[in-house]
């Protein structure tokens, strides 16, 4: 079998196959995540053996997810599937921290900053305004008949964005000859590359094939100007300030300057802060706040969520790694930091009537919580709590939102059939009893 039929033909075939069979796009999803876990687990044992079982479930995980990016999904399927792809992954990263902490104290470090960097590839695809290219006939029967040159070329337009199937081969190569440990460097590091290509490089639909670009996986239509700012995540404190100036101040000038002051300190150093200067950074990236109001209308605004997420996730990171605060927790709270920031971006794209994108205490309130607990001297409680809460928003407030979103989907389309087929949908009701 051929690269070429393995990346592109197979996925296809088995997608047909899950077709034919009425096989629910929340099936696929959950197979992927379960691959996921079980990679995890494997990866968690260190050695060179159970790194490979690991590799062969990501594979397995890779499969499952290209797969279901051929399915026919709904707003509620999309959802379900980025959260639980970006969940899987931050767990295979858990999984790899594990199997070198004995050996590299700062692993947990370099676990969180590979996730940080993930997250933020996640949000800037979601909110980067690029139309896709509609796909031509001839394009999708190439694909199936690619040669070898064609196929290296493709794989040299995936490298720089660092997708999934190539993150699964990197994290595989990686553990089984190296350790865990170079796989969360790799990831770091070819991380940082692929978030600037991901930001700055060509746009879907301008030079990029569907099949170099990963079109199962890619969402469909650009956002609004106005989802940008749904996509920030405002808390009260942000959405009062932009309250007060109406929309006047434009967004990212201020943003990237409170973003560069939290960078700063950070890098000088947060472990011999005290007192409410502990809350600087805090305040530095309340900067931003009053361009919460903004339409985010301008060709750059679009950065400005991906811009208060980093000032966001530094200073989380930063604080609690100084602050010493276990590395598994602070690494817990980031990823669901970067959960909570995929679900505001995704519902920037996918706008619904059930819940509000802008529940919650937000990046400001979460900020604050953070430094103030380390200000009192509790920060691991601080940490722990904004953990607890934000599972508990995830779980009762995003996914119970988007499962109403649906039952309500499912009774108007139901209405609509009744409407053409009255006396067959009433004959199916008796059926069901």
């Amino acid at each position: 079998m051929t690269v070429a039929t393995a990346v592109v033909v197979l996925p296809r075939r088995v997608a047909v196959w899950a077709s034919r069979r009425a096989v629910a796009r929340t099936s696929v999803t959950g197979i992927e995540l379960v691959c996921a876990l079980c990679a995890a687990v494997w990866f968690s044992a260190g050695t060179p053996l159970t790194a490979l079982a690991g590799g062969v479930a990501l594979g397995g995980g890779y499969l499952a997810r290209r797969v279901g990016g051929r399915l026919t999904v709904g707003a509620f399927d999309g959802w379900l599937a980025s959260v639980c792809a970006l969940a899987g992954e931050l767990t295979v990263y858990a999984g790899l921290a594990a199997g070198a902490v004995t050996g590299h104290p700062r692993v947990w470090a370099l676990a969180t900053a590979a996730a940080i960097l993930l997250g933020m590839r996640k949000v800037a695809r979601l909110v980067r305004p690029a139309r896709p290219a509609p796909a031509r006939p001839e394009a999708r029967a190439a694909e199936e008949h690619m040669g070898r040159g064609r196929t290296l070329a493709v794989l040299a337009a995936r490298l720089p964005g660092l997708p999934a199937g190539e993150r699964a081969a990197v994290i595989t190569v990686t553990a089984v000859l190296y350790g865990t440990w170079m796989s969360l460097l790799v990831l770091t590091c070819w991380g940082a590359i692929a978030l600037a290509w991901t930001i700055a490089g060509p746009r879907v639909g301008s030079g990029w094939s569907r099949a170099a670009n990963g079109a199962a996986d890619r969402p469909a239509g650009p956002p609004l100007p106005a989802d940008v700012a749904a996509a920030r995540d405002d808390g009260p404190l942000a959405r009062f300030a932009g309250a007060i100036v109406r929309g006047q101040l434009v967004p990212l000038p201020p943003a990237v300057a409170g973003l560069t002051a939290t960078v700063l300190l950070a890098t000088l150093g947060l472990h011999d802060l005290a007192g409410l200067v502990l809350l600087t950074p805090v305040a530095a990236m309340l900067l931003a706040a009053p361009g919460s109001a903004h339409p985010h209308n301008g060709p750059l605004d679009w950065l400005t969520p991906l811009v208060i997420q980093a000032g966001q996730y530094v200073y989380l990171a930063a604080l609690g790694f100084a602050k010493g605060v276990p590395g598994p927790l602070v690494f817990a709270l980031t990823g669901l930091v970067a959960l909570r920031q995929v679900d505001a971006a995704y519902r920037a794209r996918h706008p619904m009537p059930a819940g509000d994108p802008h529940g919650g205490i937000g990046w400001d309130g979460r900020m604050l919580v953070a430094g103030v607990g380390a200000m009192l001297g509790v920060a691991t409680l601080s940490y722990l709590a904004l953990t607890v809460y934000l599972l508990w928003l995830l779980s009762s407030g995003s996914l119970a939102s988007w499962l109403a979103a649906r039952a309500r989907s499912r009774v108007v389309h139901r209405a609509s059939l009744g409407s053409r087929a009255p006396g067959c949908l009433r004959r199916a009701e008796g059926m069901d009893g």
